[in-house]
């Protein structure tokens, strides 16, 4: 006799969404919507001490989300200045050792910015330190005469000033992730605390699963999350 099968048990989907947003979404529409509710009720907080916080969780979350979508964009602009002045600066050693014998090349690029690395010469890849060494190289380019050749400052200048740009708004986007997640991580703790505790209570106080399923979508728990 062969065996009655089972059917698998169900995994219930979570009445909270696991996403930052879907939880930043709930948070506002319970916001709105408890106070029109008095009869739901905690010891240790409040629809009035909830509201801003909700609103104050959402602020964050939405700060990450826009600092995080200009650092794809700003990580493209750089990939393409870096592979700009790869490019410029095969021609620049070119003009050095048209200048000062190739055999005496070398001894110039440090004036020009360009240092070693294992066995080439490159500008340094340290953002900080890119930075200065174009600043040498347009000094160097003007010092030197090799100012007005096709790859000298008419070329160099703009790609230094659109690499101060990309480099602050590099490390505005990476400060302004930083403090998004600070400023989320408390508020985010306390708003599933209640966000949770409040399906705890509507267990408690609606026994019948179709006044408990009302009463949620009421407050803002959607139906793909019940």
């Amino acid at each position: 006799m062969q065996p009655t099968p089972t059917k698998p048990d169900t995994v219930p989907t979570p009445a909270i969404p696991s996403s930052l947003r879907g939880q930043a979404d709930l948070a506002l529409r319970l916001k709105d919507a408890w106070p029109t509710h008095p009869q739901l009720v905690f010891i240790w907080t409040t629809a009035a001490e909830y509201g801003p916080k909700a609103v104050a969780f959402e602020a964050a979350v939405t700060a990450r989300e826009t600092a995080g979508l200009l650092r794809p964009q700003v990580s493209g602009d750089l990939r393409a200045l870096d592979a700009k002045m790869e490019d410029g600066l095969n021609y620049v050693k070119g003009y050095i050792a048209e200048k000062f014998t190739k055999a005496r090349a070398k001894e110039h690029y440090a004036q020009f910015g360009i240092v070693t690395y294992h066995d080439s010469y490159i500008l340094p890849a340290d953002q900080g330190e890119r930075l200065k060494a174009l600043d040498k190289l347009l000094a160097a380019l003007t010092a030197t005469g090799l100012d007005g050749r096709d790859y000298g400052t008419a070329f160099w200048t703009p790609i230094r000033e659109d690499y101060a740009t990309a480099t602050g708004q590099a490390t505005g986007a990476a400060q302004g992730v930083t403090k998004a997640i600070a400023d989320r991580e408390p508020l985010q703790a306390y708003v599933l605390e209640v966000l949770q505790a409040m399906l705890s209570l509507l267990d408690a106080q609606y026994r019948d699963p179709k006044e408990r399923a009302a009463k949620r979508r009421e407050l803002g728990y959607l139906d793909e999350f019940n």
